[in-house]
């Protein structure tokens, strides 16, 4: 990366044309909504001297006008009045502003001798609202007062239709390039391919950089064989955007990419992880003139909707040119640790697990028959027939009965302070939520019929529930899942604890199930990297984590908590109050914040246990119990909370504190002395101010343990893929599955249950680092085994509880 990006600077030095002088004068052209924010738009400006208008826009010709009058020639807007002018051609009531900020427009002057420049950003609110908010509007406002810092992408004339007549120029073209960009377009029905677009990146013999774009559909044989051809044979580096989606239906088409090296989705998460990164916000941010022009996919005329594929291609290259030369060289790191992810990932997306279809209708119908049977019982309650716990009109109006007026929407923490307000609340809520609960586990994960879920080929065979995991999906690096690329599947992190939808879900014949879990991750985490000593103590030396936290808390003594001869807990309430306190407490969480998590029946259950003052509000319980945490350990706040106000304040990054070993390095050296920072862990931007906003700052504090969870988590993930999953010995008899919070699911070939041990081994993965407290200490979360009970192996995965 580091050599291609060197070859682009020089060759971006040949190609610059003389600087483009910006006057200093610019034009925002906002609405009646960015007036309070008007004093938070000149950071952003810098110096340039900004009129400001907010009426709505009527005609181009007001526009042009008034910038004729004061000479202007820039405009910066949030107007959707003006956006919609503009998008002369698109004959929708209303154009998205969220979709165009960051596009760039003209329109002639008032007397056809210039052009005036336009671009967009989000209303004024965004300044103070949402923490990226400046960054983003300076640098979108820079593409007008500092034309010259953008980088200057290839041009794009169109692209070349591919038939038998110009494949082979075509082909010949693309094999003299140094990076092809490639993106498919797609038919949910049956999962196929649409059309396929390649576009190219060469050196003219000027010296400059160019692009050809080509696409082609895939409507015959021959275009299948020319996909299949292209797509090994063309040797250049190839760069995705989510290439992951693109691959799972070359994949299905037995078209494998060849040198698949760069994403710019996984990219640009390694350098800004709170930003988004779907195509058109990646133009909007690194092409100066660039257009959103992701609506040109809703047409009938086949050769626009080719024309928007060759765009993307276009678009992926340019923005992967531009990024590569913007990336600091944490961001580089972060890339190469992240994007090898992605093979993994993808192997188990397309695994799979079977699905059941036998036990999948007996699991419905006990589903519906609970339904049906709490249904009748609320309509008895109520009085009525048929009530909808999903209709909003309705439970307004059942809260407005049961005297929670005040309670703005129906959800489940407002049913939940609805339930504990009367007895009587309490018996019809929790039938609400009940069927609530049961019609969403059917609705998300125990479909049949139209809208099954399973991933069945075109001869009707298959039955597989497929996910997807995406390794950018999340700002602390762990893996997110969501339903398949083949518009299948499910989000498999989500499915429910207990066995109903997971006894659905059973190996293949031969195969038996097995889960290896990180056991406390985060605790442990945290515990080292705040150098909480009472908290590593508690994780690391007493049986029992939540019995010490509850001893800790509470002046228990552990003895009567946990038996250690015969390994029994011995006041399990206590110890689930522990448990719901330390989580909550770990990243900061205020009183209020915990009420809602643990709930107020759980509120009420702590002030009973504890024997607290009768009287005491929910509020007033949940801060005795914050309270009796950071007692237990006053280091999280003295020493791990102020270290990340600190870091980040100082730096804007949160960098991981993992230690290695030096290449070179003297063994006369003191311990401490003769390590240094990884530099190979994540490191993250941060845009929030954790010293003046709660908000901000338990995010920063949850992240540190989080991602350090993750990343351990990721590496056990690559060391599982390479040398168990992708093993010339293991590989045959062993199916990688999913990553599922702290986990890995996986299928092994019975008589190898070895290879659970095997995977064991790959997770329990030494950490070294230094904690905000300075000191360097070592430690590894042990890894369980959940492969059946009693000495039975798990067919199905509810049997792997």
């Amino acid at each position: 990366m580091t050599s291609l990006a060197s070859h682009i600077a020089t060759l971006r030095k040949r190609e610059a044309s003389k600087p483009i002088k910006a006057d200093d004068v610019i034009l925002y052209w906002g609405t009646l909504a960015d007036k309070n924010y008007l004093h938070f738009l000149k950071p952003c400006v810098g110096s340039a001297t900004t009129y400001i208008r907010t009426e709505t826009v009527e005609t181009l010709t007001q526009v042009s006008m008034y910038c004729a009058k004061k000479g202007i020639t820039r405009i910066v807007s949030s107007s959707t009045s003006l956006l919609q002018k503009l998008l002369h051609w698109d004959r929708r009531a209303a154009a998205k502003l969220s979709n165009y900020a960051g596009s760039y427009f003209t329109i002639p002057t008032l007397d056809k001798t210039d052009e005036i420049e336009i671009v967009f950003i989000q209303p004024l609110k965004q300044l103070i609202t949402v923490p990226y908010g400046p960054f983003m509007a300076t640098r979108i406002i820079s593409k007008l007062t500092k034309p010259e810092s953008w980088y200057k992408a290839t041009p794009f004339p169109g692209f070349d239709l591919i038939t038998a007549t110009n494949e082979a120029s075509a082909f010949h073209l693309l094999s003299k390039c140094f990076l092809i960009a490639v993106d498919i377009e797609t038919f949910r029905e049956n999962a196929t391919i649409r059309c396929i677009s390649y576009t190219g990146f060469f050196v003219t013999e000027e010296g400059n950089i160019k692009s050809y774009s080509t696409c082609f559909p895939l409507d015959s044989t021959y275009a299948l064989a020319t996909m299949r051809k292209w797509n090994w044979q063309l040797k250049a580096p190839k760069v995705f955007q989510n290439g992951k989606y693109d691959n799972a239906y070359l994949s299905r088409y037995n078209a494998p990419i060849y040198n698949y090296l760069y994403d710019t989705a996984n990219m640009f998460h390694s350098w800004l992880s709170e930003l988004p990164k779907d195509l058109g916000f990646l133009n909007s941010f690194f092409i100066r003139e660039a257009m959103y022009w992701k609506d040109l996919a809703n047409t009938n005329d086949l050769h626009e909707y080719y024309r928007y594929n060759a765009l993307d291609t276009w678009g992926t290259g340019n923005a992967l040119l531009a990024m590569i030369l913007e990336l600091p060289d944490w961001a580089v790191q972060n890339y190469l640790t992240e994007f090898p992810l992605v093979f993994p990932c993808h192997m188990a997306e397309m695994t799979g697990i079977e699905r059941d279809m036998d036990k999948l209708a007996i699991a419905r119908a006990e589903v519906d028959t609970t339904i049906a049977e709490k249904g009748k019982s609320l309509d008895k309650m109520l009085g009525v027939k048929g009530f909808n716990v999903k209709s909003s009109k309705q439970m307004k109006s059942l809260l407005k009965i049961l005297g929670c007026g005040d309670l703005k929407s129906a959800d489940e923490k407002n049913l939940k302070k609805a339930r504990f307000r009367h007895p009587f609340n309490a018996r019809i809520i929790n039938l609400v939520l009940d069927i609530r609960s049961a019609r969403t586990m059917k609705e998300n994960y125990l479909q049949t019929g139209e809208k099954a879920k399973e991933f069945h080929h075109l001869d009707g065979t298959g039955n597989r529930i497929l996910t997807a995991l995406n390794p950018h999906g999340t700002d602390s690096s762990r893996l997110a899942s969501k339903e398949h690329h083949f518009w299948c599947g499910t989000n498999m992190q989500k499915i429910p604890r207990g066995p109903v939808v997971k006894q659905t879900m059973r190996a293949d014949p031969g195969f038996a199930l097995a889960e290896v879990d990180l056991e406390q991750a985060e605790s442990r985490d945290t515990a080292y990297i705040s150098g909480e000593e009472a908290m590593i103590a508690a994780v690391e030396h007493s049986p029992d984590f939540h019995c010490a936290n509850a001893s800790a808390f509470f002046g228990i003594p552990f003895e009567q908590l946990y038996d250690a001869l015969t390994h029994c807990k011995l006041n399990i309430p206590i110890r689930d109050l522990a448990k719901n306190v330390n989580h909550g407490a770990n990243y900061n969480m205020g009183a209020f914040i915990l009420v809602e998590t643990m709930g107020e029946e759980n509120i009420v259950k702590a002030k009973k246990l504890l024997g607290l003052n009768r009287f005491w509000s929910y509020i007033q319980v949940a801060e005795y119990l914050l309270e009796r945490f950071h007692k237990a350990y006053p280091g999280l706040r003295k020493v791990f909370y102020a270290g990340v106000i600190e870091e980040v304040c100082e730096t804007g990054l949160l960098m991981h504190h993992i230690m290695r070993r030096p290449a070179t390095w003297d063994t006369k050296k003191d311990g401490d002395s003769i390590w240094e920072i990884d530099p190979n862990t994540l490191t993250r931007m941060c845009f929030g101010h954790p010293d003046k906003n709660k908000q901000h700052l338990n995010s920063y504090i949850a992240h540190p343990p989080q991602s350090l969870n993750a990343q351990t988590l990721n590496k056990a993930w690559m060391k599982v893929f390479h040398e168990v999953a992708m093993h010339p010995k293991h590989g045959p008899n062993f199916k990688l599955i999913a990553q599922i919070h702290d986990s890995i699911l996986f299928q092994y070939r019975l008589g190898h249950e070895y290879l659970c041990e095997e995977v064991k081994e790959r997770m329990e993965i030494p950490v070294m680092i230094r904690g905000y407290d300075d000191k360097v200490r070592t430690f590894t979360v042990p890894a369980g085994i959940k492969a059946g009970k009693a000495g039975k192996i798990a067919t199905y995965w509810s049997e792997t509880e």
